[in-house]
Parts: C-alpha cells; structure tokens; sequence
C-alpha cells in the first residue's frame, strides 16, 4: 500500500514539474517575442522619423528662385534625379515601415497566444 502511495504522489510530482517545465519555456518564449516586438518598434519609430524628414525637407536647389546667389542655379536633369531618389527614397521607407508593422502585429498575435497558454496551465497547475 504504501509503495502504491509512493508511485502516484511521484506520477503526481511528474506530472506537475512538466507543467511547470512547460510553463517556464512559455514564459522565456514570452519574453523573446516582447523583446523582439520591442526592436521592431524601435526600428519602427527611427524609420518613421527618417521618412517624415525626408518629406519634410526641401533642397534649396529644388525650388526655382529659391537658391542663394552664390549657388548655381542647378541643371534641369540634376533636379529631376534629386526629386526622383527623394521620391524612392521615401517610397522604400515606407514599404520598411509596412514590413515593420506586419511583423509586430504577428508578434503580439504570438505574444497573445503565450500568454493564454501560459494562463490555462497556471490554472491546470492550480486546481
């Protein structure tokens, strides 16, 4: 009888150490994706910035009668390729940025999903 009572409180201490095991690999995982989701927000941020300067700057050569005396007055073609890299420029930041954004939204759908499985064996370990 007592060997009886030995193996099950064992299976029982088995069975709640895997689940913890299972619990604490959740959490580190949970704590790689808010870390990762946490650089792509940074990176997010920086390439919002540089996408927004570069809206918002204007070369002086760009605009006609807007250049000093002292600077020539620039070509025809020079402006065009300026006004075009400026235009491609902005257009490959903002395709980073729809990148960036794709990528944090599954993560915090990953990050959802950790932490609901991490809450229903904290509530199988509890009862």
């Amino acid at each position: 009888m007592k060997i009886l009572i030995f193996l099950l409180l064992m299976a029982f201490s088995s069975f709640c150490w895997s689940e913890d095991d299972r619990v604490m690999q959740l959490e580190k995982a949970l704590i790689r994706v808010q870390q990762e989701a946490q650089a792509i927000h940074q990176q997010f941020l920086m390439i919002q910035e540089l996408r927004r300067n570069e809206i918002s700057s204007s070369d002086a050569t760009d605009l006609p009668g807007a250049a000093a005396q002292t600077t020539p007055i620039p070509k025809y073609e020079e402006m065009v390729r300026r006004q075009e890299d400026k235009k491609n420029r902005i257009a490959k930041y903002t395709a980073e940025l729809d990148h960036l954004y794709t990528r944090f939204s599954s993560l915090n759908e990953e990050r959802q999903a950790l932490m609901e499985q991490i809450e229903l064996l904290e509530k199988k370990t509890a009862e």
